[in-house]
């Protein structure tokens, strides 16, 4: 059994499900290879939130071990996914003073990113992510690495992640109680977009909308760079609760139609087409109008592509999309979803599949797995820059060597 450091695990902490996806490092070819996948149906969560521990860690738990047997390894640590509506981002300007015309250090460059996150925020929250988008050396803008360059004056503008620590703190918990370690948190787009997007794209302008069952989490790359990232609390559940009370059936049945049935094109589906509900409770099985089923369904992704475009419009970044939007995603596999999101923004729209990977071809085909599987490669790059855990337990000698080290950084 194969208990490595070659190992790097994704666990996409979803709302309607677990997925773990289990990664090995190829050294040759120097990215990450499937080779196992374990899934759950989720539970103690709800829009991204725990909501009930016992069943949150029940169902990482099941997930977890699903994945061990299929890769017949030993999963101790993983780079753990997070989203919610607590998930708040914004734009920072940091400042930091060279010195007469000096050359600029990696530490000046740390020093103008820290200046960037110096932002004033609740004591209930904390910084996830400190994301840099460009750099500006007395005054010339544009510069994605000052390093090396002279100058008197560095600025740095960085996209800041920020979330409710409470929510956070749960997710570590149930993992840990798990018996896991969490080796990072990751924005669940973030990941996503790591495993969907090229860097031309990036580079030219792109929207990628990640819909989940409780949440659709929204990021604009321009330049490439984060430009904006938001996360909506509607996704694939309220498109299935409006099934429910629409036709009068149970959540599960709801979901099932849905899955099977379901378009959010009513245009796409011939107004003759049926389908049979089976009997529920003293109601007998009934034949109800596909059509109609998608003009509920429909009417709820318009809402929720309505609310992301209006996101990206409030930032004036439509304008700049220039690869359009990436559609990925458990939400974005029913018939006319792409449709309907190129008519809302008035773009061209694809489905986003994981690239970058190899191995199980279940995860490379489905833009369900695009967390998961851009939680390992985010990991793989943590490796390389020897990223630091900030959740992992460490002994007290470790704890104090670390206080010490940063004492002293502090006075240099």
């Amino acid at each position: 059994m194969n208990n490595g450091s070659n190992l790097i695990i994704g666990l996409d902490v979803g709302t309607t499900k677990i997925c773990t996806v289990v990664a090995e490092i190829d050294r040759e070819t120097k990215s990450v290879r499937v080779i196992g996948l374990g899934h759950a149906a989720s539970s103690g969560l709800r829009k991204g939130v725990v909501v009930d521990m016992e069943s949150a860690v029940g169902a990482i738990t099941k997930s977890i071990e699903n994945a061990e047997k299929m890769a017949n390894v030993e999963i101790h640590s993983v780079f753990a996914g997070i989203t919610g509506g607590h998930i708040k981002s914004l734009n920072s300007r940091g400042v930091a003073a060279i010195g007469d015309g000096g050359e600029i250090t990696a530490r000046d460059v740390e020093r103008a990113i820290n200046a960037a996150r110096a932002v004033s925020m609740p004591a209930d929250r904390e910084i996830l992510h400190t994301i840099p988008q460009e750099f500006t050396v007395d005054g010339q803008a544009g510069v994605k690495d000052p390093e090396g360059m002279s100058g008197v004056r560095l600025e740095a503008e960085a996209h800041i992640v920020t979330g409710a620590i409470s929510s956070a703190q749960n997710i570590i918990k149930s993992i840990n109680r798990a018996g896991i370690e969490v080796e990072d948190i990751v924005l669940e787009s973030l990941a996503s977009s790591i495993a969907v997007l090229s860097d031309d794209e990036k580079n030219s302008g792109v929207l990628l909308v990640d819909t989940g069952g409780g949440t659709s989490d929204v990021m604009v790359f321009h330049r490439g760079s984060i430009r904006q990232s938001e996360v909506l609390a509607l996704g694939g559940d309220h498109v299935t609760n409006d099934i429910s009370v629409a036709l009068r059936i149970p959540i599960s049945l709801a979901e099932e139609i849905k899955v099977q049935h379901g378009s959010a094109m009513e245009e796409r589906v011939d107004p003759g087409e049926e389908i049979e509900l089976p009997a529920s409770g003293n109601r007998p099985a009934i034949r109800y109008s596909r059509r109609e089923l998608a003009r509920v369904i429909q009417y709820r992704m318009t809402e929720i592509l309505t609310l992301v475009r209006k996101m990206v419009d409030r930032g004036g970044l439509r304008k700049l999309l220039g690869s359009g939007v990436v559609l990925t995603g458990g939400g974005c596999l029913m018939d006319g979803a792409a449709e309907l999101a190129e008519k809302i923004f008035g773009l061209p729209v694809r489905v986003g599949l994981p690239r970058g990977i190899s191995g199980i071809a279940e995860v490379l085909d489905s833009p369900i797995y695009a967390t998961g599987a851009g939680l390992t490669q985010y990991g793989l790059h943590s490796r390389r820059e020897g990223r630091v855990s900030r959740f992992k337990k460490r002994g007290r000698l470790a704890r104090l060597c670390d206080r010490v080290r940063e004492w002293f950084g502090s006075k240099l």
